[in-house]
């Protein structure tokens, strides 16, 4: 019993959200919640995107943020049959982008060494 309280609370704690399986997935629950869809685009030969996406999760305020105004999704490259490479496009791994109901983008897509401070920017506009 003492096992299972500890770990709800630490679940709690954590301020998780879900990475969501697939492009498809992502955009029909972002679309039906009405929340951007944050797109993690990675290339398989990037060492620079678990760097990268481990800042974003490791962030308290991005986490809090996704968990609030977003869907997170992270889509490898070379499944180009997963998600529309002609709308999410880029020669720079890892890539961020967000994108509306509509399939707008929010803000531009954001490369390379990604600013947790223009994450939260982009996460903020409605």
């Amino acid at each position: 019993m003492n096992k299972f309280v500890l770990l709800c609370l630490l679940v709690v704690s954590l301020n998780a959200f879900v990475v969501e399986s697939s492009y498809g997935m992502a955009q029909q629950k972002a679309k039906r919640l009405e929340k951007i869809l944050m797109v993690f685009l990675i290339n398989n030969s990037c060492r620079e995107c678990n760097r990268e996406l481990s800042k974003l999760l490791k962030s308290p305020e991005i986490t809090v943020l996704i968990e609030k105004k977003a869907v997170f999704t992270i889509v490898h490259r070379e499944q180009k049959e997963s998600y529309p490479i002609e709308m999410l496009f880029t020669q720079e791994y890892p890539t961020l982008f967000f994108l509306n109901a509509s399939e707008l983008f929010v803000c531009d897509a954001l490369s390379g060494e990604i600013e947790t401070s223009k994450v939260e920017s982009c996460l903020e506009k409605d």
